[in-house]
């Protein structure tokens, strides 16, 4: 056979088009597209970030239907896809350890400045431990502070 009557064979075998929408998606299971809508955004763009949250944390499930297209169901333990994402969110915000704060959240508590906290640590050379969050943040002993505050009162 040459490659000639090959092609043409090829198209006579091919369906002419394919649907855009080859087929729904099954009961209980969300296409992209409508996932996107119910998370509130106008475009994919941005989107893929929020869902992998979503879904790694559990609170989704991710099905493949063809190459590169995806369904989802959402968990029974969320009404709408709103909540879920906002329970990942939380899920993967930075908590500091158990009696570990950060110097402007105590200041703030304790409607002190910073500076003046600041100066006081030096002088009594408190350890600082830096938690690497999004980004490297020295936290300090509560119950350093705490005493700090009492001597200067």
């Amino acid at each position: 056979m040459k490659p000639k009557e090959y092609a043409a064979l090829l198209m006579r075998t091919q369906p002419t088009e394919q649907p855009i929408n080859p087929e729904e998606a099954p009961a209980g299971w969300v296409k992209t597209t409508e996932v996107v809508r119910l998370l509130g955004y106008n475009t994919r763009a941005g989107v893929a970030l929020p869902i992998a949250r979503i879904v790694k944390a559990g609170f989704a499930e991710r099905k493949t239907i063809s190459r590169g297209r995806f369904i989802y169901r959402l968990s029974p333990k969320f009404k709408t896809w709103a909540q879920a994402k906002a329970a990942a969110e939380a899920l993967d915000a930075f908590k500091a350890p158990a009696g570990w704060v950060t110097l402007s959240d105590y200041a703030r508590k304790h409607r002190r400045t910073v500076r003046g906290i600041q100066y006081r640590i030096d002088a009594a050379q408190i350890p600082v431990r830096i938690l690497r969050n999004p980004r490297p943040v020295p936290h300090y002993r509560k119950a350093d502070l705490d005493r700090i505050l009492r001597k200067a009162s």
